[in-house]
């Protein structure tokens, strides 16, 4: 008689066909079925191996544990989850399975892979844009050890699409390269819950496939456990996209809230209270935020442009050269200063700024066009100003997310090059309050 392994809550089940094997597992019957002719995957025949085929429920589970491969059947989970409860890195062996390839890769080569992996998931609960850069070479790092470990390329593809849709690396390069992560996570493991909320970002950002993004991030949230902040997150940018300005702040509030050492959520949830018009909130929780240790882009954009509509003239000034002196390289900070020299007569420094901004660049090259583009409207030159907003959005930034409520923006309202701008490029209806919501909300 088998054994009820210790610390179970509930015995091990019999599963009597390939069709339950598969439903317990959370996978498709081809999926389980190439497990086991090509990795060994438990199972068992009656009669010999042409005979019917069962599995018992604990030994598939450690198979997935021994692999790394999350049990996507959340009904039926037994066993945590390696990369979020590990107590030690090699706990979390988060190497997917992929058989071609794996004979050949050394043991050590998959242990070392698995821990850089575990420790760069790991540091996404503090992530920020300070250690966005090490966390990208964890996983490259992993990958260059292990060529099949799928988290490694799901991870990878995570980072870079943040990097390009921050701004802290040139969007086109970030995003070509991601694309790439994720076809190779996906081709490795094509149930990859992370690559998939990966993938729903890129759509989002890039590509602008509103119905696939929101899917994506819907079943991401349903997926990986402990809820993930990045699909969480992801919804509430959505909804800022769709307009739903206020239901987008709520959700941040709650992801933020959820996981208060992520610094990159924290900021994103500035900017939505900024974009739904409540100014001074923004201000009070940028310096709130930075009191608890935040720092970073995403906080000196919000405090410049809340400044700017909640401040008098001297006041703002002041306040973003300060933040200026301290962060020169922060392109949106800077473009938001010379927004607010340029309305307030002081159009020498503006164009100084501007200069700063371009020097050496053609305006198809400058790293943040949206900064840029808020230098321009400041000084008047709106058509020139549009022209960098379509290629922000054509880039990808994360501030394109927010073009068609963004404050400075209303500005161009009256401007026939801008409505022709909207009419070209696609922004989303907003999705009826339902699925989506309902899950980021049980998630929290």
């Amino acid at each position: 008689m088998r054994k009820e392994t210790t610390g179970r809550p509930a015995p091990p089940k019999r599963l009597d066909s390939w069709k339950a094997i598969a439903a317990y597992m959370g996978r498709s019957c081809r999926t389980v079925q190439r497990w086991h002719s090509q990795g060994g995957l438990p199972i068992h025949h009656l009669g010999g191996e042409k005979g019917s085929a069962f599995a018992f429920s604990d030994e598939l589970d450690r198979w997935l544990m021994s692999r790394g491969l999350p049990h996507l059947n959340t009904s039926q989970q037994t066993l945590p989850l390696p990369v979020q409860h590990a107590t030690h890195p090699r706990e979390a062996v988060v190497h997917s399975f992929h058989p071609a390839v794996t004979s050949f890769t050394p043991h050590s080569s998959r242990v070392r892979s698995a821990d850089l992996v575990a420790l760069a998931y790991g540091m996404w609960k503090t992530l920020s844009h300070s250690n966005l850069h090490l966390i990208n070479q964890h996983f490259r790092e992993a990958i260059d050890l292990d060529p099949c470990n799928a988290l490694a390329f799901a991870g990878l593809g995570n980072a870079l699409v943040a990097q390009g849709a921050l701004g802290l690396v040139r969007a086109p390069i970030a995003y070509r390269v991601a694309q790439a992560a994720l076809n190779h996570a996906l081709e490795i493991d094509p149930e990859n819950a992370s690559a998939k909320c990966a993938l729903a970002w890129y759509k989002m950002c890039l590509t602008r496939d509103w119905l696939g993004a929101h899917s994506g991030l819907v079943e991401a949230a349903k997926l990986l456990r402990p809820p993930s902040i990045r699909a969480l997150a992801g919804q509430g940018m959505l909804m800022i996209a769709e307009g739903r300005l206020h239901e987008a702040a709520n959700l941040l509030q709650k992801a933020a809230e959820h996981n208060t050492l992520n610094s990159i959520v924290m900021g994103m949830y500035c900017w939505s209270e900024y974009m739904a018009g409540e100014y001074p909130k923004a201000l009070h929780l940028v310096e709130q935020s930075r009191a608890t240790g935040h720092f970073g882009l995403m906080f000196d954009a919000v405090e410049a442009l809340s400044s700017v509509q909640a401040e008098t003239p001297c006041e703002h000034i002041a306040r973003m050269e300060a933040l200026a002196a301290e962060s020169p390289q922060h392109h949106v900070l800077q473009g938001a200063l010379g927004y607010a020299y340029a309305v307030n007569c002081q159009r020498l420094r503006a164009s100084q700024i501007l200069d700063a901004l371009t020097h050496k660049r053609t305006m198809a090259h400058v790293r943040e066009p949206y900064a840029v583009a808020l230098l321009l409207i400041g000084l008047n030159e709106r058509q020139k100003a549009i022209q960098l907003l379509e290629q922000s959005y054509r880039e990808g930034s994360l501030w394109s997310l927010g073009f068609r409520s963004d404050p400075i923006l209303k500005s161009l309202g009256y401007a026939l090059h801008y409505s022709v701008f909207l009419s070209r490029v696609s922004y989303p209806q907003p999705y009826k309050v339902g699925e989506g919501i309902a899950t980021a909300n049980r998630a929290l």
